[in-house]
């Protein structure tokens, strides 16, 4: 029986005037900066419009001035282009961006273009399609060729040929050196195909956890498109160019579902919202395809109880990115969904905000200095799994609160002291917290845990990424290294303002916490599980030289935290 695949409407193509710089430079679009993707001149600060002149500005921070404001510019456009007529061709579905006063084409499969006027070429040896003007090489009836794409026709010419000094081709591909190019051309045996004999189309299932899938999937649970393993908006993630032996991990510069850091299956990343996010993929699994004879009872393992209790069930998140410590929350760089799933979100009435640590499935902790107004429980939300400030998606749930509770000592007239506070989250349906991929407990560490000076560790929150910037952001990550508690007790730090309550973090680096990170974790890992070691409190300023950020020192409060805990399970 014949399948048919239903794709979404990809790619979207942003139609724009070129936009130049002040200094004559071409702006590019769309570019990356604060975790988002920008199609047209932005302002910051009051700044005049800019925009940057690579596409990763978190990276390259190469930018200019607009040589026209963003009203002129608009001032030029209709502003719904595709009220009167449609500017796609070839069945092309127009898309009003009221932000950037103008429209995208959603294109079929088979075109692209700015208005989806240009036919692809279908490399069937290649198994993907090529743009006009595009050239490649293949064997074909024992032949080298040289093939272009000229108006959707492929066109081939017979070439002179050498053998390859070494054989790049996977599954035993025969591989061909094209002597005036210098390009390598792959045969590929019977059920393998693609430039490289990488891919296996005729995969319908992955196996275990997906890492050698190879098939030809390229859409996500959601139904977005993948991004091609290649692509220059994912330069510090898991990337074509940032893996380790990245071809044996089945990457490419192809746009299919793999699992290249061994998640539970398949993945890709997409664009959602205008912002990098990933998914998992619509492949099926063998095991869910597994058929069990008639009558057959099937056969049941007991599960092996020494393995499951060796299993980490905190502190676990997932790793889409390659370093751990970049960047800076003020001023830093956007974290990926599901990187800090641990991370709170506490609503407290219509302005005031704050970060928190879910330790378990019903308690989040994080600082009291938050709660300074005594507000009510009802005027409290919780959000776990957010990655936009604010911003509620299928990843995420929201909590009302049934409790939160002070430190015995803490005092509204020195907050900095004990500043730590218990919030009870109220169950939906008979219980609270379900995990997810975006939303997992931290670990809270042991009585003995002390990580040295000089230990990096994690900060993440929504907080000011300036100290008088407006509003919230993107959720924010960087690494900060431990400070000694000598050091941060000398007169020119915080003298006798830090306790032995408190840890010291950042001081010798540009990385810091800022206003609205309060009550977010301070994440100490060991291995690949992360311990909440702090809880973002106070500081001077925000990353003021010789001022490192002060954590409360979570260690010295488990007994505390337990014996809360174990009081309101004997009331409900």
């Amino acid at each position: 029986s014949s399948t048919y695949k239903i794709l979404p409407l990809f790619p979207l193509v942003l139609v724009l005037l070129p936009v130049l710089t002040t200094s004559g430079q071409e702006c590019k679009f769309p570019f990356r900066q604060g975790g988002w993707l920008h199609h047209r001149c932005i302002t910051t600060s009051g700044s005049k419009p800019w925009c940057s002149l690579t596409h990763n500005f978190d990276r390259d921070r190469q930018w200019g001035f607009c040589a026209q404001s963003v009203g002129e510019c608009a001032s030029r456009r209709e502003l719904d282009p595709c009220r009167w007529r449609n500017p796609c061709q070839n069945g092309g579905v127009c898309t009003a961006i009221p932000q950037t006063e103008t429209f995208q084409c959603s294109c079929p499969e088979k075109f692209t273009g700015r208005h989806c006027e240009q036919k692809k070429c279908y490399e069937a040896t290649h198994l993907r399609r090529y743009d006009t003007g595009e050239s490649w090489g293949r064997i074909h009836l024992r032949n080298v060729e040289q093939c272009t794409c000229e108006a959707g026709e492929i066109s081939c010419q017979r070439v002179h040929y050498t053998k390859c000094r070494r054989n790049p081709c996977k599954n035993q591909g025969i591989c061909r050196l094209i002597t005036s190019t210098g390009k390598e051309v792959c045969y590929c045996r019977n059920g393998y195909g693609g430039p490289d004999c990488s891919l296996v189309p005729e995969t319908k299932c992955y196996k275990s956890r997906g890492t050698g899938y190879r098939g030809m999937v390229g859409t996500a649970e959601s139904g977005a498109r993948c991004l091609p393993w290649n692509s220059d908006l994912l330069f510090d993630e898991l990337h074509l160019g940032t893996v380790n032996a990245s071809t044996l991990k089945g990457l490419g510069e192809h746009a299919f579902c793999r699992n290249p850091d061994g998640d539970v299956k398949p993945w890709c990343y997409t664009v959602t919202d205008s912002a990098i996010s990933w998914e998992y993929c619509k492949v099926p699994s063998s095991a869910s395809r597994r058929i069990i004879p008639f009558n057959a009872l099937p056969n049941i393992k007991k599960p092996n109880s020494s393995k499951r209790a060796g299993k980490p069930v905190c502190g676990v998140k997932h790793k889409k990115r390659l370093a751990v410590a970049r960047g800076r929350i003020f001023g830093g760089n956007a974290a990926l969904p599901g990187t800090h799933p641990w991370m709170a979100a506490i609503y407290t009435g219509q302005s005031d905000f704050c970060g928190g640590s879910l330790i378990s499935s019903c308690w989040v902790l994080s600082a009291a200095h938050c709660f300074l107004s005594n507000p009510l429980k009802s005027q409290l939300r919780v959000v776990l799994g957010q990655h936009h400030f604010n911003i509620t998606g299928p990843n995420t749930r929201t909590f009302d609160v049934e409790d939160y509770v002070f430190h015995k000592h803490f005092s509204i007239f020195n907050p900095t002291l004990h500043d730590i506070v218990l919030i009870k989250l109220k169950k939906q349906d008979g219980r609270c917290v379900r995990r997810t991929p975006f939303i997992r407990p931290i670990c809270l560490p042991e009585k003995s845990m002390k990580f040295p000076a000089g230990y990096c560790c994690a900060i993440s929150g929504w907080g000011r990424t300036r100290e008088k910037a407006n509003g919230y952001s993107t959720l924010q990550e960087a690494g900060v290294r431990l400070v000694s508690h000598d050091v941060c007790k000398r007169p020119q730090v915080y003298g006798n303002h830090v306790t032995d309550d408190m840890i010291c973090a950042g001081l010798s680096g540009c990385v810091d916490a800022c206003q609205g990170d309060s009550g977010g974790p301070l994440a100490c890992a060991k291995g690949d599980v992360s311990f909440l070691y702090g809880i973002i409190s106070w500081g001077e300023g925000c990353d003021q030289p010789g001022k490192p950020g002060v954590y409360t020192r979570v260690v010295n409060y488990l007994d505390w935290i337990h014996s809360v805990i174990k009081r309101k399970k004997g009331k409900t």
